[in-house]
């Protein structure tokens, strides 16, 4: 295998998870600012059921794109690109999911160059796969209930317009008058009649108390003459339904077809590095991860117990003698993104995607990352270590780019990949306004993204820094958190310092406890704001 070959083939992540994905997001602005053409009853807004169909593409877009479906996430945005040029009449957005769709399928022409040539540059060995395919796993059931949910889907929307367009039959034509307008989006209107409704147009700001309204009123039934109910989104969630089957009963497919026929395999050094997920090496080169459904037992314990690693992570012990790490034979679809199949002594135990080596893959088992802190600095306890001026300026950049997604999601409440990006910007926004670390007289505190962990001094082993990051082990199984770049150069020796003052107090029985961040639960508000007002 010719490693620097491979590697060099591959197409940068930042091409599609920057370029792509923020290519969509300039385009889907520039599209939303230039449809701004009112609703009349001389020309309606009509729902549009094919549109509705091409919302599908437009959101899977950038969602394919960032979870690492490159080929599939370009061919959405080419085809909706397509749609937009025919069903779409505004020239804005014409030209800019146009361009979009060009680039798209300019990184696609790239990605199968590049997947051709890390195929070639992965050597000349071929392999038949022993025994015969594994039997038709989880997917399969899911694909089916998948499609059965969007003929459903479809069935309803066709019953529910029906039924509309009965109502329409037989409705007369009144005007009504705007009586209250409430939340700034719900437009309260009173019949002749006495009847009063509320609508939800998609430009409220432009009616006023007073106002004369045209509908339609059939009984209780009673609609916009110029915006007619739209009950298309029935047709966008059974779509959405039918191509994740697609994309499930596809990937099963290029599962099994690892077994028609002689494919490519490379004998390579397999180290987990987490549960259930493996990085393979080749002569010292680390080439690929691939996740697992479960623990394979690839490498045997490399410490007795923990306090030996725990003396091993503070520099308190040579590490022990390294064993030779297990080796696996990966044959399949050689590239970045592709199928592959492992196999030990003859026999597939797993089959798994060759996805990007990431910098979190650090092989703490293999090798000890970083340099042991061992000297202390006196500090007064409790004591908190708080995030930097230029994290505190992301988070208020962030916030806002929360609030921006809120306030666009009010007014394009289809695109529910706005109402994502929103929650994971306030997500990473919280963590930039909490402690970093918190010290006691009894623990430390650690807090991550999602959850806090609270550490017992009993617990923690030790502290060992690489760069301006500390790497802190703790708990009976020697679990590893990384720490962010943290402002405090001296916060790896005063947390050093306070175990050692606390270990001669000596608390036993605690344990480590593990307990959400506040951050989810202002995510789950923000949620409500989404979903209520």
């Amino acid at each position: 295998m010719n490693v620097q070959r491979w590697q060099a083939a591959a197409v940068p992540w930042w091409v599609t998870k920057v370029g792509l994905v923020g290519g969509w997001i300039v385009a889907f602005y520039f599209s939303a600012s230039a449809n701004d053409v009112p609703c009349t009853t001389a020309q309606p807004c009509v729902p549009d059921p094919l549109f509705s169909l091409a919302v599908v593409p437009l959101l899977a877009t950038p969602l394919l794109l960032l979870f690492g479906r490159v080929l599939t996430g370009c061919a959405m945005g080419v085809l909706f690109g397509a749609l937009d040029l025919v069903l779409d009449g505004s020239a804005a957005a014409n030209v800019a999911f146009g361009l979009h769709a060009g680039a798209c399928a300019v990184v696609a022409a790239w990605t199968i160059r590049s997947r051709a040539d890390q195929h070639e540059a992965a050597g000349s060995t071929l392999v038949s796969l022993p025994d015969m395919p594994p039997q038709r796993g989880v997917l399969r059931v899911v694909a089916v209930l998948l499609v059965v949910f969007g003929f459903l889907t479809f069935v309803q929307y066709d019953l529910t317009n029906d039924g509309i367009e009965r109502h329409v039959a037989n409705a007369s034509r009144v005007e009504a008058e705007v009586v209250e307008i409430k939340n700034t989006y719900e437009v309260w209107v009173e019949l002749p009649d006495g009847q009063r409704t509320a609508f939800e147009p998609l430009a409220p700001e432009t009616y006023q108390v007073g106002d004369s309204v045209p509908v339609l009123a059939d009984g209780t039934w009673v609609q916009m003459a110029n915006e007619p109910e739209d009950v298309t989104w029935w047709l966008t969630l059974g779509g959405a339904a039918v191509f994740l089957a697609l994309m499930f009963a596809g990937r099963e497919r290029r599962r099994r077809a690892l077994w028609t026929g002689p494919v490519k395999a490379i004998r390579l050094q397999a180290h987990p590095v987490g549960p259930r997920r493996i990085l393979l090496r080749h002569n010292k080169s680390d080439i690929a991860t691939v996740s697992t459904l479960a623990d394979l037992g690839l490498e045997e314990p490399l410490y007795h117990d923990t306090e030996q690693f725990g003396r091993v992570w503070r520099g308190e012990e040579d590490p022990p003698v390294q064993l030779d790490p297990a080796e696996v034979l990966v044959a399949g679809e050689w590239h970045h993104g592709g199928q592959v199949a492992l196999l030990v002594e003859g026999e597939v135990v797993a089959t798994s995607t060759l996805s990007r080596v990431r910098p979190r893959h650090t092989v703490h088992s293999a090798h000890l990352p970083g340099e042991p802190v061992t000297t202390g600095t006196p500090v007064d306890l409790p004591y908190a270590v708080w995030p930097g001026d230029r994290r505190r300026t992301e988070g208020v950049v962030l916030l806002l780019g929360a609030a921006g997604a809120l306030i666009a999601l009010k007014q394009y409440p289809d695109l529910i990949v706005l109402g994502l990006i929103g929650v994971q910007c306030v997500l990473s926004a919280v963590t930039r306004f909490q402690p970093m670390l918190r010290l006691d007289h009894r623990s430390v505190v650690l807090y991550t993204g999602i959850w806090t962990y609270r550490v017992p001094w009993a617990q923690l082993h030790g502290v060992r820094r690489s760069g301006p990051q500390l790497m802190l082990a703790f708990g009976p199984h020697g679990d590893v958190l990384t720490t962010p770049q943290l402002p405090d150069k001296q916060a790896g020796e005063k947390l050093m310092w306070a175990r050692a003052r606390s270990l001669i107090a000596d608390h036993p029985g605690e344990r480590v406890t593990r307990k959400l961040n506040i951050s989810v639960f202002i995510g789950l508000v923000y949620v409500g704001l989404i979903l209520f007002i």
